[in-house]
């Protein structure tokens, strides 16, 4: 549910994310497939990576006897330094849980693929085309591109369990990397977000932590419309909405896609419309559809550009293994009590105090906005000065595909007469022409 109404407020965000759960489940398989040993002859497939991505597998420890879930990456540092033995992943069953799940998946493919071709089929015969019927074209255009990325990940009804080696603990775990021996992560904080070993996963990203704000924004008013809030410690799932970095050897394929659906709605610059003013409209909201897109492309690919080179920097340091740096959340100490136990100042003072005082409180105020995760996480903040463009820019997108939408029904109230005229349906491209 959550994720159809993503892909209704944008197709294209829900590439986004398709294309970066496909690009971490590829990181844990290179990472596997270079540390062959690890693996007890299993060979670690994307099937396996998505699994475990999705929460497929609970760590459960002396500490934490529920439980907590995991990624690839994080099972392969865990494995690697001991701290687990490899999981006997035949025992989990993925293939058959996902026998049906890709059965759907192929015939859900195959019937928009075909309505594709059908309207391929029309524009080479000269027909007109309705608003209505090139939105869909858009949208599976995305959705193929989005079920190709999706297409090894399987189904998952409960997670699987599996111990950390010799009883050890979750701070057992956190010490040995910042104190001990290993020392893969000196700089790691004391106090941890999500799950005690989020660390392994190294930096946040910057698109997903505006991601997770406006859901965050939602949450406060009570709007789970497209993710439900995630209040236990540590986190009993992951997010189906979570944004994460690309690998830039997918970062082609996205642009394509992207590409031409930015593209998509400047189509119908000269389709029939009822009225002219409904066809300027399009014309304006099609093309500033086509900038934010673009626009935010761009900004995807330097976010991801920037992860990227950070990530390989510190694999070369840390034995291709993420640095996990924790940044400080700036602090904003409240001045009232100081201001309250200050002595009595003249009357002509204390009006500029008073001033002073409320000015301050509403600082404080409007700072408390850049960061409203639940667990206050440092690196989910984000400034104001990106904040309040951005809310401004997306607001006017959400009004371009509402209108997008009501126009497509509302223009078939009159239609020229060549938009009914059928195509051939069982042998596309001949005949009828």
């Amino acid at each position: 549910m959550h994720l159809a109404m993503i892909g209704l407020l944008g197709p294209d965000f829900l590439f986004g994310i398709a294309l970066g759960q496909l690009s971490s489940a590829h990181r844990s398989v290179k990472l596997f497939k270079r540390d062959k040993h690890l693996c007890n002859g299993t060979k670690w497939t994307y099937r396996h990576a998505f699994f475990v991505d999705m929460g497929g597998i609970f760590l459960t420890s002396i500490d934490f006897p529920d439980g907590l879930p995991i990624t690839g990456e994080q099972l392969h540092y865990l494995v690697k330094y001991g701290h687990v033995d490899f999981p006997d992943m035949d025992a989990m069953a993925i293939d058959e849980r996902n026998t049906t799940d890709t059965l759907s998946r192929l015939i859900t493919v195959w019937q928009v693929f075909w309505f594709a071709v059908t309207e391929l089929q029309r524009v080479k015969l000269g027909l007109p085309m309705t608003t209505l019927e090139l939105t869909s074209l858009s949208f599976v255009l995305v959705m193929i591109a989005t079920s190709v990325c999706w297409f090894r990940k399987p189904s998952i009804s409960y997670p699987r369990m599996i111990p950390t080696k010799d009883g050890k603990s979750m701070d057992d775990i956190r010490v040995a990397a910042k104190q001990l021996s290993l020392k893969t992560h000196p700089d790691l904080d004391e106090t941890w977000y999500r799950t005690p070993v989020d660390f392994i996963s190294g930096h946040r990203w910057r698109i997903e932590a505006h991601w997770a704000y406006y859901t965050s924004v939602l949450h406060i008013f009570h709007l789970n419309v497209v993710s439900r809030t995630i209040t236990s410690r540590p986190w009993n799932r992951f997010p189906s909405d979570m944004w994460l970095p690309p690998d830039m050897i997918f970062v082609p394929f996205g642009i394509v896609v992207l590409l031409l659906f930015s593209s998509s709605f400047l189509v119908a610059w000269n389709f029939f419309f009822p009225t002219y003013i409904e066809k300027l409209l399009w014309r304006i909201f099609g093309l500033y559809h086509a900038i934010f897109v673009v626009y935010g492309g761009i900004y995807y690919l330097i976010e991801a550009i920037k992860w990227n080179k950070r990530m390989d920097k510190h694999s070369r340091s840390l034995d291709h293994l993420p640095l996990a740096r924790s940044i400080p959340l700036v602090a904003y100490v409240s001045r009232d009590a100081d201001l309250e136990t200050q002595p009595s100042q003249p009357p002509k003072r204390t009006l500029i105090h008073a001033i002073l005082r409320w000015f301050f409180k509403k600082g404080l105020f409007v700072a408390s906005w850049r960061n409203i995760s639940v667990d206050q996480d440092p690196e989910m903040a984000v400034p104001l000065r990106v904040i309040v463009p951005v809310t401004v820019t997306c607001i006017i997108y959400i009004i371009c595909r509402l209108f997008i939408y009501v126009e497509d029904f509302l223009s078939l109230r009159t239609q020229p007469a060549g938009v009914y005229v059928t195509v051939n349906r069982f042998i596309p491209f001949l005949g009828d022409g």
